[in-house]
């Protein structure tokens, strides 16, 4: 069963191991940047500030999706990483065709309960008079579109639990190259407009999980489905949920923060929602990348932490933390020098264009922090620390960010707004660093064995 994947993540150099894990999981998240900034360019190219404001009002469902997902995707990809640390190959075979299962299913009630609660959903986000009709109809497509978005998403995760990051970047390739080709013909062809955007996307997410499906039922995948396998099992469960809903609700907790953003930024008008909207798409770019490696380094942490190889656990961490602050300064450098100039490739609103400029100038602060949260973050996830993956999960967007948000905004204004997410990201890579090691063992002694309670 042992192969030459396998050997990357136990014997390869740490700084090595990363790069090579994590570029090509950067190259695919880069990727999938475009799905965001591709729609954006297109829908931008409509001169309409209300569906550029729409597009933006819709993207917490799209995170929504993502989070439902990656309970399964996370909570599986821990446990199976741990188990191939531990030569566990049965169970690992085992929790991948279950959590294959649960997705199926979870993605189907996503789909039916989105689609009926589409027009309150929209109302709920924001959505005024002039951007309802855009905003439901880009929902409710996407709900349309569960199951390809909500199981592609959680199988790329499942892949490169295995380290399997080439089969991954190869599904994301795919789904975006149709995505970026649908889109113009979609949006301007067949005159959809914001609708033709969402459509594509959805067309480009099914086109992944084809890919995905092939990879797994063709044999290019260490582990394999075998939905006869799937069944209740209560240790199989108990690993995906009590790690995989706290690892998904930082991204669910963003989902409300960014639907709480918004309806403070209508305050300042439609056009500085557009505006935010174009600066946050333009910080996913940072954004993916440090999901990129921190995707690198879950199945490095998650195998060795099953060795008992706690050293090289605690090295994995350092090395995470110090290259992803390294490419968040550069990013942030680069990002405030050509600030207009960025916002202005999907804007042509000289007032839009000035107003995003200064929103992504403010954002680009966090890009040196967020790194190494998503790291630690991640890191306690794959070792299955539970209570640790909890609170960091809850802590960024829920008791930090959103309160401050508020408050900020209500003592400084705009510039309370748009300064609360720098200064959240700040205290909480601190924060997160010294809880997660704080809580790793000491020693090869206390490292994790498959018999390890919470």
């Amino acid at each position: 069963m042992e192969d030459k994947k396998i050997r990357l993540l136990r014997d390869e150099s740490v700084s090595k191991a990363i790069l090579k894990l994590s570029i090509p999981m950067v190259m695919g998240m880069m990727i999938q940047v475009l799905y965001n900034l591709v729609d954006t360019y297109f829908i931008g190219m409509l001169n309409d500030p209300n569906q550029l404001a729409a597009a933006n009002i819709s993207l917490p469902v799209f995170m929504m999706l993502m989070a439902i997902a990656g309970i399964v995707g996370l909570g599986s990809s821990s446990y199976i990483s741990r188990c191939l640390g531990n030569k566990n190959y049965e169970e690992a075979n085992k929790t991948i065709s279950i959590a294959t299962g649960i997705l199926v299913i979870l993605s189907i009630i996503v789909m039916v309960g989105g689609v009926l609660l589409s027009p309150s959903l929209a109302k709920g986000l924001g959505a005024n008079n002039a951007t309802f009709d855009y905003t439901y109809r880009y929902i409710v497509i996407m709900f349309i579109g569960a199951i390809p978005v909500m199981c592609s998403y959680a199988l790329g995760q499942l892949l490169r639990s295995e380290g399997n990051i080439m089969q991954s970047v190869i599904g994301l390739t795919l789904g975006t190259v149709i995505n970026i080709v649908l889109d113009p013909i979609l949006i301007f062809g067949f005159n959809l407009e914001i609708t033709g955007a969402a459509i594509a996307t959805v067309i480009g997410q099914a086109a992944t999980l084809l890919y995905f499906t092939y990879a797994y039922l063709s044999g290019k995948t260490t582990l394999k489905i075998n939905l006869n396998k799937f069944k209740y099992d209560k240790k199989i469960f108990k690993e995906i949920f009590t790690i995989g809903v706290p690892g998904s609700l930082n991204q669910m907790l963003m989902g409300f923060a960014t639907v709480i953003a918004n309806t403070i930024a209508v305050n300042y008008g439609i056009l500085t929602v557009a505006g935010m909207g174009i600066a946050m798409k333009i910080m996913t770019i940072g954004t993916f990348v440090f999901m990129g490696f921190s995707a690198g380094c879950q199945p490095l942490v998650g195998y060795n932490y099953g060795c008992g190889n706690i050293a090289r656990v605690k090295e994995i961490i350092k090395k995470g933390i110090v290259i992803t602050s390294i490419i968040g300064i550069s990013l942030a450098l680069v990002f405030g020098v050509f600030a207009n100039y960025l916002i202005a490739v999907f804007a042509s609103d000289a007032e839009v264009i000035d107003k995003g400029a200064t929103i992504l100038r403010a954002l680009i602060i966090s890009l040196p922090f967020v790194g190494g949260q998503m790291i630690s973050t991640t890191s306690a996830q794959s070792m299955g620390k539970v209570v640790v993956a909890f609170i960091l999960s809850i802590s960024r967007q829920g008791i930090l960010y959103m309160p401050l948000l508020v408050i900020l905004n209500n003592m400084f204004g705009f510039s309370g707004f748009i300064y609360a997410q720098p200064i959240t990201d700040v205290v909480m890579l601190v924060f997160s660093s010294i809880l997660l090691f704080r809580v790793l063992p000491k020693s090869e002694k206390e490292g994790y064995t498959l018999k390890e309670e919470f």
